[in-house]
């Protein structure tokens, strides 16, 4: 009885696990950064380790979103590591997503190391706040 048990309480916590990292495709870490230095509020920054995209095509699906708790605005920017912008995007609210972009150029397979730029502005006088860089990797398969 005992071993059902540490069998269950193992499975248990690796199910845990894995719904903490993100194995269901999410591959999604929640951030955050100041607003401003010494302001003490926080903005809640989605980090991502992958994004997937498909090669020969510039249209490609993402799920990239301003979480809602936020109280400014996000303009993403993907770039790769050598500096060439991929995209940027209009002026994203809270709550609101991206699901389909088009990047300036299409790529061909294999993986990429890259950074996802977050410039962030308060809504009522789109003032810039801090920012973030995320760094990731495009699978383009």
């Amino acid at each position: 009885m005992k071993r059902k048990l540490n069998i269950l309480a193992a499975f248990l916590v690796l199910a845990l696990l894995l719904t903490a990292c993100g194995a269901g495709g999410g591959d999604r870490v929640e951030r955050f950064a100041e607003a401003a230095p010494g302001s003490g509020a926080n903005i809640a920054i989605p980090g991502y380790e992958k994004l997937t995209f498909t090669a020969g095509k510039t249209a490609q699906t993402v799920n990239l979103k301003n979480p809602p708790e936020n109280a400014c605005t996000f303009v993403l920017t993907l770039s790769l590591d050598d500096g060439e912008t991929l995209w940027t995007g209009e002026a994203l609210s809270p709550g609101e997503e991206f699901t389909r972009i088009t990047l300036n150029r299409s790529l061909d397979k294999g993986e990429y190391p890259a950074k996802l730029h977050y410039d962030c502005y308060k809504i009522e006088d789109n003032t810039q706040l801090n920012g973030a860089e995320i760094k990731l990797t495009l699978e383009v398969k």
